[in-house]
């Protein structure tokens, strides 16, 4: 493959270091090959020869894209893929085939695949591939960050200021927070300012939004 015919942006992820990409491939040519053209455009790249292998380091540590080989020797890629979606390890794949299994390219793609190519792959084509796979990882990366900071934010709540938030959220009046919860109405207006506070919101609709956030509903 000549590296040399694509000019490859990164996307920006907000981190310094250089976005990790995983090959797993047990054709020694095809991953060095591979190897080479994504560390030409400053990726961070590590080669695997088995699934097993690769398994054994995703233990450790997690990439930010895999390029994966439809027929590895233990088991098939789309086993693999399979088993990173029961784990709930959601990594972008790149599928590469040397068979052009149109029904194997059909389910990779229903599973989630960012790109089913045929060996040869063109560099271009995989390339923009894998630029696709590490912008869609950034973006799960932010959501993830900004559920985890709504969750986080929840916590500094008392558990009677987390019902009084439940409520408010539902759009409810303080007389009836009042009523819901058996304390005054004034009771529920100094819990209420709290919330506010704590949460750092202004309004009912940044509330409901924290709170659909925390629960993964709201990722925005």
């Amino acid at each position: 493959m000549d590296s040399g015919v694509v000019d490859a942006r990164l996307p920006s992820t907000g981190v310094e270091t250089r976005p990790r990409v995983w090959i797993v491939d047990d054709d020694i040519g095809i991953r060095d090959a591979l190897s080479r053209l994504l560390r030409a455009t400053a990726l961070e790249v590590e080669t695997f020869a088995s699934a097993q292998a690769f398994l054994d380091r995703f233990a450790r540590e997690r990439p930010r894209c895999v390029v994966l080989d439809l027929a590895l020797p233990e088991f098939t890629g789309l086993d693999l893929l399979q088993f990173l979606h029961r784990r709930g390890e959601p990594v972008p794949v790149v599928f590469v085939s040397g068979t052009g299994d149109v029904a194997s390219s059909v389910e990779a793609m229903k599973q989630g695949a960012i790109d089913f190519l045929e060996k040869p792959a063109d560099p271009d084509a995989l390339l923009a591939a894998v630029m696709r796979a590490l912008a869609l990882e950034a973006e799960w990366r932010r959501t993830r960050d900004r559920i985890d900071e709504a969750a986080r934010l929840l916590e500094r709540l008392t558990p009677r200021e987390r019902e009084v938030l439940d409520h408010v959220a539902q759009g409810k009046a303080n007389k009836q927070i009042a009523a819901d919860l058996g304390m005054s109405e004034k009771t529920v207006k100094v819990h209420r300012g709290r919330v506010m506070h704590k949460l750092g919101s202004t309004s009912v609709v940044d509330l409901v939004h924290l709170t659909e956030r925390a629960a993964g509903l709201d990722p925005g």
